[in-house]
């Protein structure tokens, strides 16, 4: 009789185990299944939004494509120029705007080296632009050629306030300098004298773009920005910031139509413009960047994307995914 009775023990423990065992097989395999039905859903959902992004990339090379078909002249009066678009899609929204990287001071331009002991004059308009920033002349003047040394081809500092590896292997982490165009605006950061602060201050007014020749189109200029006309001018003629600020205020709603007219206003006529500062003028533009925002079921694909224009379309250059701003 007790030896029964220890068989039934046994065989409830065992059956107990076996219970015990396939309900932690069980629990897994509902955990692992549930894992990977909600990793293929974050994958559809995330295919979606990314695919939602793409058409905002579209719809702004259809936009620019349409307003360089229309017109020669670039100006704040098109479509591109709307703030803030928003197409409603199913179950989600596409919104996004677009820049003229035209009319913001191109920090690949200032590699220029000096030529018979006088001053590059890249160089000296962004050490202008910075102090009318309100940086201090001798920061403004440090982070100039340090950047110039940043972005030319050679390894040996141009002036004394200049920056090259030697001063950038002497930090706790260690770097070299690129010697090569600035891929994004943020490299700037990296650049000897600008500081957190200072970067944040001078951002809006720059961009980095592929090319090392700098063109700021008059027409698309923001009046909050008028600083940078005022820093292309400084070096050679004896303009008050607020003179470019009432003249973009001034300026027609479609724009100027040629670099000409733009230089006959009243400010500016009479004066004799060098062919050099000419050249750094335009009232077209070859380069847009888009930032744009694909929402999908509260899942949000934020980007950017250069377009460059060449034969009046615009191509997609660089593509890179973005904070959410």
């Amino acid at each position: 009789m007790l030896k029964h009775r220890k068989k039934r023990g046994i065989a409830l423990i065992t059956i107990l185990m076996i219970l015990a065992i396939m309900v932690t097989i069980a629990t897994t395999m509902t955990g692992r299944m549930t894992s990977s039905l909600l990793r293929t859903e974050g994958l559809n959902f995330s295919q979606k939004v990314y695919w939602y992004g793409q058409a905002s990339v579209e719809l702004s090379r259809m936009i620019l494509n349409n307003d360089f078909e229309d017109s020669d002249v670039i100006s704040l009066d098109q479509i591109w120029a709307t703030p803030d678009l928003i197409f409603p899609v199913e179950q989600g929204t596409i919104s996004g705007s677009l820049k003229d990287n035209r009319s913001c001071f191109n920090v690949n331009a200032i590699g220029a080296a000096d030529k018979d002991e006088v001053r590059a004059l890249p160089v000296q308009q962004f050490q202008a632009l910075l102090e009318a920033l309100d940086i201090e002349e001798y920061a403004a003047e440090v982070i100039a050629e340090s950047t110039r040394d940043w972005v030319d081809e050679n390894n040996t500092e141009d002036a004394a306030q200049g920056a090259e590896d030697r001063i950038y292997e002497a930090r706790s982490v260690a770097y070299l300098a690129a010697n090569n165009l600035m891929v994004d605006i943020s490299e700037l950061r990296a650049v000897e004298g600008v500081t957190g602060k200072i970067f944040e201050r001078i951002k809006p007014y720059l961009c980095a773009l592929p090319v090392s020749d700098q063109s700021i189109n008059v027409n698309t200029v923001a009046i909050e920005h008028s600083d940078i006309l005022y820093a292309l001018f400084k070096p050679k003629y004896e303009f008050s910031q607020e003179d470019f600020e009432t003249l973009l205020e001034d300026r027609p709603s479609n724009g100027w139509s040629s670099v000409d007219d733009f230089l006959a206003t009243g400010l500016l006529s009479g004066e004799t413009i060098s062919s050099e500062l000419k050249e750094q003028l335009n009232v077209t533009s070859d380069f847009f960047e888009l930032y744009g925002i694909a929402e999908f079921e509260k899942r949000l694909m934020a980007l950017k994307v250069l377009f460059e224009i060449e034969d009046k379309k615009a191509i997609a250059i660089r593509f890179q995914y973005a904070g959410v701003e």
